[in-house]
């Protein structure tokens, strides 16, 4: 594999450390060269470092071109990687020119980029943001900045997440400080905390709110000394900020150093105070030396840094509270030590420079995949109804964009939705909206598999025209020439006989795999006269999904101020015609489970804000104060919640998947077939319709449970978890086909 790197060459900083960092180690996976716009430190850094570097510094864009041109048909690369705006521009001629992908690394906000010049942000910056859509692919240092550029319509499916990593040696800090400022003409006193920044003195860089924060941090007793390295166009204002705050004698403003491992090596304190940052290199370079670390909320740094146990993150531009982590700092040397330990531990495992070249190199590998398929049929176009805030829906989606990634991690991926750009975010696919046709259309001729994914989305009891436009998707992918799967799903129920008649006419003409995740399902489709398909039994794909991590789902319990564990009944309600009259039982089943076996009741809405209402009807019948969640979790934190229950009583199908997927005894009021269906494809047999809900059957359901054997269940969800993965066994075939 071949890569040329383009580059400005003006770069400093973090950029600069990134690319030579990256393509020196690079060269220990595939051949590559770089290219310098500029002669000048960088290119001989560049040199120094063993790297292939040519630098062009042609005045005109025509003579630019000419010259990269003639570099590119002589080293004929696979990839062309560009760094900055210059070379943004470059490599999308050159793109188009050679059809050879691009990549480029987002380092920053490029809306910032040149943040303060109004000149350059209208010329510089504005070609940059015109040639950045016509970039293939990006790379993006943190993925706050991944979500940003997804936020922003950037397709989810170009954009690649890579930390910067450096090489980290444990060394103890033997520096004389006394010595090393001295060469900036400060003085050293014994007992002075270092709190150092490295950074060009810029508006984005915000250097005025550290300089106020250590003039708080020193008027409040703080030994503190700034050390400042850098220099820029706020320079002056930034020594006058200090002379008027009367801290003059306790700033150093350093200017430019060459050698920032040892200016890091003097800091007791490393701080980053930036309005706008990605990853920068500056906290990972001041990780390795030793310091201790507090950040503004920018970029990848949460990502780094846990707050108040390896470092302090701070909101940009909060004075206070950054002139309170600098006093903690300065106040308390174990804690420095016990932040800068713990930091480096992490960054190390997981932040190293090894780490970076072989992300970045599988990143080039799923690049030249990918521009393999062009115009070809690829991928999978997922409907469903998501984007609509049910957990269960998103569960289903969640699940079936895993299984698809098993099945080929590289797979583009296109989801149908309501909202596109949150589904985009929350699962990093390709997203149009829902009922957006000429999208639609184009996607379903670029489509391999067109997969009706999951739920019971072929039924007519919530409308008909969700029904019609579910068919209607069927027959326009099967006629724009896309296998066709419907996907562990359930069927029914159709109450019309002229509907159930055109529901069986389009599966059997234009469906070619069904998949389902209950035997009433089954039953329907026969007696509708659905035989034309190949339909296999699998199981519902939520059951694939795991819990978040403990500390994700103890964060859950302290939002609503809850305690993490205890002896709890879950109970999940939803409206729906019959519901109120049901309240009161469902109420008195719930003072029973109190009363006799002292479980609190939690109400978790699976669908927000349509349960809220729900669950407060029940909660006004009851004479004690439940503990209530008032806002939906993303799936696996809500399966981490539903672990933690002693028993389930719901309305919603998918707290019964998700109680049965953890162990958890669970009893269902059917309000729908569906849930009727899952229960008895679980061998349960706690279930009853809502029109028949009393006290007593409710009250028994809860004597039930208490005394069902949780292996019991955990052995009964591993069969269906195995009959599951007949989705993607079904699945696979089809885009094989």
């Amino acid at each position: 594999m071949r890569i040329l790197h383009l580059i400005g060459g003006g770069d400093v900083g973090g950029a600069k450390t990134h690319v030579i960092s990256l393509v020196s180690r690079l060269q220990e996976y595939c051949e590559v060269k770089l290219v310098s716009f500029r002669e000048g430190p960088f290119a001989e850094d560049c040199r120094a470092a063993g790297i292939d570097t040519v630098v062009d510094e042609s005045h005109s864009i025509s003579a630019a071109t000419h010259r990269l041109l003639a570099i590119v048909d002589e080293f004929h690369p696979d990839v062309l990687h560009c760094h900055g705006a210059r070379a943004n521009m470059m490599g999308v001629i050159i793109k188009r020119k050679r059809k050879i992908p691009t990549v480029t690394t987002i380092h920053s906000d490029y809306r910032l980029d040149y943040l303060g010049n109004l000149r350059k942000q209208l010329t510089f910056g504005m070609i940059n943001r015109v040639c950045l859509r016509k970039i293939d692919y990006y790379t993006c240092v943190a993925d706050r900045t991944a979500r940003m550029m997804i936020s922003r319509g950037f397709a989810p499916s170009r954009v690649f997440t890579i930390y910067n990593g450096i090489d980290y040696s444990k060394k103890e800090k033997a520096i004389d400080r006394k010595d090393y400022l001295a060469q900036f003409g400060a003085d050293y006193c014994e007992g002075e905390v270092l709190c150092g920044i490295a950074a060009r003195l810029t508006a984005v860089k915000d250097v005025q709110t550290l300089i106020r924060a250590c003039a708080l941090a020193i008027s409040r007793g703080a030994p503190v000394k700034l050390v400042i390295a850098g220099d820029g166009e706020d320079r002056t204002a930034l020594e006058a900020l200090a002379r008027e705050l009367g801290i003059a004698d306790k700033v150093v403003f350093a200017g430019w150093i060459t050698d920032v491992h040892a200016f890091f090596r003097a800091m007791d304190v490393n701080v980053l105070c930036s309005l706008s940052e990605t990853f920068p290199y500056v906290v990972l370079e001041g990780i390795d030396e030793g310091c201790a670390t507090i950040t503004s909320d920018v970029g990848g740094m949460p990502e780094l840094i846990e707050n108040g146990v390896s470092g302090y993150i701070f909101p940009p531009r909060d004075v206070e509270a950054l002139s309170r982590h600098i006093y903690s700092l300065a106040c308390d040397a174990n804690l420095r030590r016990t932040f800068a330990e713990r930091l480096w531990e992490r960054a190390n495992t997981h932040f190293s420079l090894d780490r970076m070249a072989r992300t970045q190199f599988d990143i080039y590998n799923k690049v030249l995949r990918r521009h393999a398929l062009q115009g070809k049929r690829a991928g999978v176009l997922i409907c469903g109804a998501y984007g609509k805030g049910n957990a269960g829906d998103d569960a289903i989606l969640r699940a079936i964009v895993n299984e698809m990634r098993e099945i080929d991690p590289d797979m583009p991926l296109c989801v149908m939705s309501r909202r596109p750009v949150d589904t985009s975010l929350d699962y990093r696919v390709d997203s149009i909206f829902t009922f957006d046709v000429p999208k639609m259309h184009a996607r379903m001729r670029r489509a391999a598999v067109y997969i009706n994914g999951g739920g019971s989305l072929i039924q007519d009891i919530t409308s008909n025209r969700s029904l019609y436009f579910y068919l209607y998707t069927l027959a326009a992918a099967k006629r724009r020439g896309a296998r066709v799967m419907m996907y562990g799903c359930g069927i029914g129920p159709v109450t019309s006989t002229s509907n159930r008649s055109r529901a069986a006419r389009v599966l059997n003409r234009y469906v070619d795999t069904i998949t389902l995740r209950e035997d009433d399902s089954r039953a329907e489709l026969d007696r509708m006269g659905v035989s034309q398909p190949h339909i296999a039994m699998a199981a519902d794909p939520a059951l694939t999904l795991s819990p978040a991590a403990e500390e994700t789902v103890d964060a859950a319990f302290a939002s609503a101020g809850i305690p993490a564990h205890g002896e709890y009944l879950c109970l999940c309600v939803r409206n729906w015609p019959g519901f109120e009259q049901a309240v009161p039982a469902i109420a008195q089943a719930v003072q029973y489970a109190r009363e006799k076996y002292g479980l609190a009741l939690v109400v978790l809405p699976i669908e927000m804000p349509k349960d809220a209402s729900a669950g407060d009807a029940v909660v006004r019948e009851l004479d004690f104060t439940p503990y209530v969640f008032r806002r939906r979790f993303d799936t696996e934190t809500t399966i981490g919640i539903i672990s933690r229950m002693r028993c389930v009583l719901s309305m919603r199908l998918h707290a019964l998947v998700f109680a049965a997927r953890e162990g958890v005894p669970n009893a269902g009021i059917v309000y729908d077939q569906k849930v009727k269906g899952f229960m008895r494809y679980m061998h349960a047999d706690l279930y009853v319709d809502l029109d028949a809900a009393d006290a007593h059957t409710l009250c028994a359901f809860i004597d039930e449970m208490m005394a069902s054997p949780r292996a019991e269940l955990l052995s009964n969800a591993a069969r269906l978890c195995d009959l599951e993965h007949v989705n993607v066994t079904e699945a696979a075939r089809l885009i094989g086909e």
